[in-house]
């Protein structure tokens, strides 16, 4: 038997790794809303620094040209890869957008944001590895645990390489999609760890449909989010074309990704509103089931709000990484919720 302080210290850690990859999240819509993601047009340096400048006159006469022709072939040795994967497609649109070769003029404000944006992303990458390290002693008592604490310290990696990717690409949409989507896997991988060392004094007997349906909302949630990232890519076309001063006429140019994305959401509150009301009757027999619907209720209304103010009043800056943010929260609290029904299912 191990110590429970071990136990404990696993869970601080995981706990602390979850909200920072949440934080994470938010930090990265920041920078999208604020149009920093290329405020460094390298990686993992910053205009091949380790400590970026503070003004245009600290940089080379001919840094444009410089960092523009580093990230192309970067791109060229990415296409072959992605040939050889048999991803001809991705392949030619990372050489071939005519946005990979467009170069963007120095920017303290951006520079500095996207700056934060990766230190705060290598400080999450610790906070994993910390919690890879704390399940080293507790992986004969809970099989599987260093193995997915092994695999989130992976995520957070191959993010990482995913991240540098996007900036050679310059943002490439697809690519933000996907660097979207392996966040969401990590914050999986996460939960899972941290549900293997809740202990369980007694099972209940709730009815195995009521997990399953919980994980079709899961399902559901996370497309969700996937959705409302391209969303997000839309804007950031719209806002290029018609410029800050028609930023009320946005949303009306965001098509059709924008129309699924609201649509999509009435199937995801049906969804909640009916398996919270069908798990209902079990919220003081599954310990943390009661909080967690609380806790979920707060941030569907939290989450709405903040989706009626970008409608309405033209898509607010400050809304948009609290959107993104929350939507994630709202996916992995249902996933938590979830796994919690499972692990005091009693077995059939």
């Amino acid at each position: 038997m191990h110590s429970e302080k071990a136990i404990k210290n696993f869970r601080r850690f995981s706990l602390l790794t979850i909200f920072s990859v949440l934080f994470l999240i938010w930090v990265g819509g920041w920078v999208r809303s604020t149009g920093s993601g290329m405020g460094c047009p390298d990686w993992p340096k910053c205009f091949g620094l380790w400590i970026p400048p503070m003004e245009e006159a600290q940089l080379p006469p001919d840094y444009l040209d410089h960092f523009t022709e580093i990230r192309l072939k970067k791109n060229e040795r990415l296409a072959k890869m992605l040939h050889i994967f048999g991803m001809d497609n991705l392949a030619a649109k990372v050489t071939n957008d005519p946005r990979v070769s467009e170069r963007e003029s120095f920017n303290v404000y951006k520079t500095w944001t996207e700056y934060v944006n990766r230190l705060i992303g290598v400080l999450v990458g610790l906070f994993i590895f910390v919690t890879l390290i704390s399940s080293w002693p507790l992986r004969k008592s809970y099989p599987g645990l260093f193995s997915l604490s092994l695999a989130g310290f992976i995520g957070v990696a191959f993010e990482g390489w995913l991240g540098s990717i996007v900036v050679s690409t310059n943002l490439l949409p697809s690519l933000i999609t996907v660097h979207m989507l392996v966040a969401m896997l990590i914050l999986v991988v996460l939960i899972m760890a941290y549900m293997k060392t809740i202990s369980v004094q007694s099972a209940v007997s709730i009815p195995r449909h009521h997990t399953i349906t919980g994980v079709i909302v899961s399902c559901i949630a996370l497309v969700q989010v996937i959705l409302g990232t391209r969303v997000r890519e839309s804007v950031d076309v719209v806002s290029k074309l018609l410029g800050d001063q028609e930023r009320i006429n946005w949303i009306s140019n965001l098509g059709m990704d924008y129309q699924i994305h609201v649509r999509f959401y009435w199937l995801l509150l049906i969804g909640l509103l009916f398996w919270n009301y069908r798990i209902f009757p079990f919220i003081h027999q599954v310990s943390g089931l009661r909080k967690a619907q609380n806790l979920l209720g707060i941030m569907l209304l939290t989450e709405i709000g903040l989706g009626l103010s970008m409608h309405y009043f033209a898509i607010p800056p400050i809304a948009q990484p609290m959107h993104l943010m929350l939507g994630t929260a709202i996916f992995a609290l249902i996933f938590y919720m979830t796994n919690l029904l499972y692990i005091h299912q009693k077995s059939v």
